[in-house]
This record gives structure tokens, sequence and C-alpha cells, in this order.
């Protein structure tokens, strides 16, 4: 059974083979690649088709679950990109209940708060439908707005560690975010608590 989540602006679904094409053109931007651990730059023709291929097993053992990021059908009005997938998110299982959120999106789609949508949207499932206790995130120490993107989803910083770039064949240091199950739980409570 296919998992959909949606926000006010945006449809998280699975990827399909028609996105090949798209995400193959995406990930092959250096702006996206050099901001991520896992894109290699220059990212391999082909690798876009593999990729998809293997969420189906990935998400039946329970690993990892990527969604692609579409733009709500009734939002398009003002819409950030011509292609209908703007970008992608994942949970990575690291261990039992820990899981590791990453993302990319389109450079066109950039500032319209659309990857704090997405992420918070994933808390959410990796909380209520993964049963995660804790999440972990990070961004590389140049890519500020990342940082801001995970705050806005809860969560906090978490210490600062090198992380391997595939693009960038190299370390960079990168700081490190968690959000617990108990800290999501209670900032839900304090919202509904508000008038």
């Amino acid at each position: 059974m296919s998992i959909i989540l949606e926000t006010d602006r945006l449809v998280l679904r699975p990827f399909v083979e028609d996105d090949v094409e798209a995400v193959q053109r995406n990930v092959s931007l250096w702006e996206i690649a050099r901001m991520t651990t896992r894109i290699a730059h220059p990212y391999p023709e082909g690798a876009a088709a593999d990729w998809i291929a293997g969420h189906g097993e990935a998400r039946a053992k329970a690993q990892e679950h990527t969604f692609a990021i579409t733009e709500d059908a009734g939002e398009n009005e003002g819409s950030c990109a011509i292609e209908p997938i703007i970008g992608a998110i994942s949970l990575r299982k690291l261990e039992p209940g820990n899981y590791e959120l990453g993302y990319w999106l389109a450079p066109e789609c950039w500032g319209r708060g659309l990857a704090t949508d997405a992420a918070r949207a994933m808390v959410v499932f990796g909380f209520e439908k993964l049963y995660a206790e804790a999440l972990q995130s990070g961004h590389f120490i140049d890519n500020l707005a990342s940082g801001r993107v995970l705050q806005k989803a809860g969560f906090a910083a978490n210490g600062v560690a090198r992380q391997w770039s595939a693009a960038r064949q190299g370390f960079v240091d990168a700081h490190r975010l968690l959000l617990t199950r108990e800290t999501w739980q209670r900032a839900r409570q304090d919202m509904d608590k508000a008038p």
C-alpha cells in the first residue's frame, strides 16, 4: 500500500518510474549535490532510475522511507517549478527507533517554506507511523538555510561532526540536530494549549 502525506501546499508520495528524468536532472546540479552526503557529482547517467528502483525493497524492509516532494495540484497558481517533482525527502533507519531525516529541494523552490512543510510532515510520519523514539538530521556548516528548515521542524542542535560528502569527495564539518519523541510531544501539547 502506498503512503501519501499531504500538507497545505505539498503532496509527498512514493517515486514512480516517470519521475526518473526529473530526479536525474535535479540531482545532477552542483548546488543540490554539494549540500548532501550521498549524491555524487557528476551524477552518473542511469543512477536516478537505479535509486528509484530500490525504494520498494528499502520500504518493505523498513530501512528507508523515501517520498517525492510535489506541489499540491490545487495550489498550482504561483508554483515554483514546471516539473511535478520539486524534491525528495526520506527517513532512513539508523537503529531501531532512531531515524535520520534527509532531503533535497529544486533550487527554484528555495526560500518558500516548502522544505519546512515537507520536513514537518516527515516528523509526524516518523513519530506517528514509524514509532520513532528519535529523529536525527544535519547540515553542512555552509548550508545555514537547511539549519533553519530543521529548527522550524523542531530539531535542536546536537553537536558538530565531520561528514562525508560524495559530491565534494571529502569530509565537511556538519551541524548535527536531534528531535526526540518526548520533545516533539511536549511541543504539540504546548501548541494545543495555546489560545
